[in-house]
């Protein structure tokens, strides 16, 4: 009798673990790359294809310094070791590129474009300038605004951005 309630002691306690747990990696992350490599698509275009994008070997913004996430204003709050990361980068007019990464893979990318360059934009873009005042990292779609007729794949809502976000409960809502 007591061989048998073990039995089933055990087959019990492996099902719960195998089929009763979802499974989320806990080191997930979300973090900020600047990219060592990458190519545009198009002349005269800063949109930059995805599959040649190398990122450098550490973040620039690392988790744990992402405070919070707000969905439908797009914006990171930052801690101050993030923003003087990103005040510490040298900036040229036509930008530094970079990548967001959820769990080690590229979601999508972007370039930390100043307010103080002429130059357009015709994809993802961060203003660092701007960051530094509120600790607020925004991620817009072209500079200084959209065009007509142009297409940038909005990536900022990644469910795999959002899910790590909400689990760690740094989801603003």
């Amino acid at each position: 009798m007591k061989r048998k309630i073990f039995t089933y002691a055990i087959i019990a306690i492996f099902s719960i673990l195998t089929l009763g747990c979802e499974k989320v990696s806990s080191n997930g992350k979300v973090e900020l790359y600047l990219l060592d490599s990458y190519s545009t698509i198009g002349n005269h275009s800063q949109k930059i294809d995805e599959t040649t994008a190398k990122t450098k070997a550490n973040p620039l913004i690392s988790y744990e310094d992402f405070i919070s996430y707000d969905p439908d204003t797009y914006e990171f709050l930052l801690s101050d070791r993030a923003v003087k990361a990103i005040n510490d980068e040298g900036y040229s007019v036509f930008g530094v590129a970079f990548a967001i990464k959820a769990n080690g893979e590229l979601v999508y990318t972007g370039y930390l474009w100043p307010s103080y360059s002429s130059a357009t934009c015709d994809w993802a873009y961060i203003d660092p300038i701007a960051t530094s005042f509120d600790n607020k990292m925004e991620v817009c779609l072209g500079y200084p605004g959209p065009m007509p007729g142009q297409a940038i794949p909005d990536k900022r809502n990644d469910p795999r951005i959002i899910k790590i976000f909400k689990r760690d409960h740094k989801l603003v809502k």
